[in-house]
């Protein structure tokens, strides 16, 4: 019998048009502030569309936005109480206002003194019965827009309706990067952006962000996609991802809902290795202590670099330097924040990063390495007649609540993918050695909407 034509044009249709398919992928870039070192995720928002930079925050649970300075939209919806949505913001108040309807201001509308959170606070010790509170503000919905993709090119802007932001003062903007207007909460709460995408298009519930620390191009998010993520020159990192299980944290860091378990993201480091040198340390200081949920090791777009407790840091120091003198690594004086410093001369180049020793982080008993070159573990510091090359790994001090933070100069030029399908964190080998980089990603520019 012969074909239908009808059946023959659809199914050619979607093929040569992957943007509409049942299930709708999203993404955005990623860029790096060279000042504050803190990384921003840039979308649209609000009605009519405008773009927006929102601070990237693994750990957030819900995003905030400022809704002081000229917050003009016609899409905003204040979150009214006893609805779906409030039951969502744990030790949501009811309030009502004297003052005419705005986004800080309603009638039998929700405010909540759990959110909205700087990420700091999370790594902050915490005097529970006297913790500093940030100003409770009312909570809102309103749209957010982002590119579509078939993975390998952006596409049209596609909205998402409804997504929910608590409101913030614009002084709750310092310390992050220029130009944010708030905080893209990007934790496992099914109110963070990659959750509510996934729940409204039916998407997986996985997304991977690729860090791009070089100014010459941004870093790339994927929301709602499993893969493929192609880089020029038609690289697809998603071929090269190892896994290892997420842990959640049994208790949260916030000092508004430590009773929660954490929204941030946790992996089973068991031992770490440079080179062939094992970093000797305690290693109960990674399990999670019950009460204050004190240990693991946790990975933060907040942080500049890794951050060590100082007992780990102390023996991660002595190993490295124990390696760089093989490799003739000249010390020199230290500068701020970093321990440990070397002539910048006696550092050799290559095409991935300083010639440097590398920094293993292992799970599962080591049947899980993540390898760390030069690219990920130093950082140069070149000015005023200084040349060095220091050591991107932080003392955290003796009783810092977690106790590893792998921060943003380790993930550099590494997919990372965190999948809440099967509770597992994926990463990549460093996309510098496969002959590409996480500002390689074809953001061809569209205004056209789905």
């Amino acid at each position: 019998m012969a074909t239908p034509l009808f059946f023959v044009f659809f199914t050619f249709s979607l093929l040569s048009f992957p943007f509409f398919s049942l299930q709708t992928a999203f993404i955005a870039p990623i860029h790096k502030d060279h000042n504050s070192l803190l990384y921003s995720i840039s979308v649209h928002v609000k009605t009519p569309l405008r773009p927006a930079n929102l601070h990237l925050d693994l750990g957030g649970a819900f995003s905030w936005i400022d809704c002081y300075n000229h917050y003009n939209s016609s899409s905003y919806r204040l979150v009214k109480c006893n609805s779906p949505l409030s039951d969502s913001f744990n030790h949501g108040v009811c309030g009502s206002c004297i003052q005419a309807p705005t986004p800080t201001c309603g009638n039998d509308t929700i405010f909540t003194y759990v959110y909205p959170e700087k990420p700091s606070i999370r790594d902050e010790y915490v005097d529970y019965l006297n913790a500093k509170l940030t100003d409770s503000e009312n909570v809102v919905t309103d749209v957010l827009a982002l590119s579509t993709t078939d993975g390998s090119r952006s596409g049209s802007l596609r909205q998402v309706s409804y997504m929910p932001f608590a409101c913030v003062k614009t002084n709750f903007l310092r310390g992050l990067a220029r130009n944010v207007i708030g905080l893209a909460a990007l934790g496992r709460a099914n109110e963070s952006i990659p959750l509510t995408i996934s729940a409204k298009f039916n998407s997986p519930r996985i997304f991977a962000i690729c860090l791009s620390g070089t100014r010459l191009g941004s870093g790339v998010a994927f929301f709602g996609s499993k893969g493929p993520y192609i880089f020029s020159p038609n690289v697809d990192l998603s071929k090269s991802l190892i896994y290892t299980p997420l842990l959640f944290n049994p208790q949260s860091g916030s000092i508004y809902t430590n009773w929660l378990p954490s929204y941030e993201y946790y992996i089973g480091l068991s031992a770490i290795r440079i080179n062939n040198e094992v970093v000797r340390f305690n290693t109960s200081l990674l399990q999670f202590e019950p009460v204050h949920g004190r240990g693991g090791a946790k990975i933060s777009t907040s942080t500049t670099y890794a951050l060590l407790q100082s007992s780990i840091y102390r023996a991660f120091a002595m190993a490295f330097m124990k390696e760089a003198a093989r490799l003739n690594f000249t010390l020199a004086n230290a500068v701020e924040p970093f321990g440990v410093c070397f002539e910048g001369s006696s550092v050799e180049m290559t095409a991935a990063g300083p010639r440097a020793p590398v920094v293993y982080l292992e799970m599962e008993k080591g049947k899980v390495v993540w390898k760390l070159g030069g690219r990920n573990s130093m950082v140069r510091i070149k000015k005023l007649g200084v040349d060095l090359w220091c050591l991107g790994y932080v003392n955290g001090g003796e009783f810092p609540r977690t106790p590893i933070v792998i921060g943003g100069l380790q993930m550099e030029d590494h997919l990372l993918q965190f999948d809440l399908e099967k509770y597992r964190f994926g990463f990549s080998s460093s996309a510098l050695m496969q002959g590409t980089s996480c500002s390689k990603f074809n953001f061809s520019s569209s205004d056209n909407f789905l």
